[in-house]
């Protein structure tokens, strides 16, 4: 052991980049209750129907499609900038001030909530029912 070798588990409080991905992914998505999960490599992504969203570093975000027909669209909203593009897929950069339009064209998927009206709704319908059917 040389006794200079710097590694993650030299220092418990140093958060990996992954981590730092996540909150960070989970801070922006949190307003619009867009729902952030981990790919392979476990960095968060927001899937959509048409793509997803990926953390791309510590102040923007990237979309990736493999629609083509949906290229034109997401370079027409406001800070999104070209990354990758190739002819069947793209990767864009965007800042997350852009989230919701650019999720809005994915059909980026969210977590569902009730509200409190729906949830004393739903409360009382099944509180007070009977088992007997009668």
């Amino acid at each position: 052991m040389s006794g200079n070798a710097t590694t993650d588990s030299a220092n418990p409080k140093q958060v990996s980049q992954k981590q730092r991905a996540l909150e960070h992914m989970r801070m922006v998505a949190k307003p619009y209750r867009f729902r952030v999960q981990l790919d392979i490599e476990g960095f968060p992504v927001i899937s959509g129907r048409y793509g997803q969203i990926e953390w791309f570093d510590g102040e923007d975000l990237a979309v990736y499609t493999n629609r083509p027909r949906l290229f034109a669209r997401l370079w027409a909203i406001p800070g999104v900038r070209r990354h990758q593009t190739g002819n069947t897929e793209m990767r864009a950069v965007f800042p997350p001030q852009a989230l919701e339009q650019v999720a809005g064209l994915i059909k980026s998927r969210r977590r569902r909530a009730l509200s409190p009206e729906e949830a004393r709704r739903l409360g009382a319908d099944t509180a007070y029912s009977s088992t007997s059917g009668g």
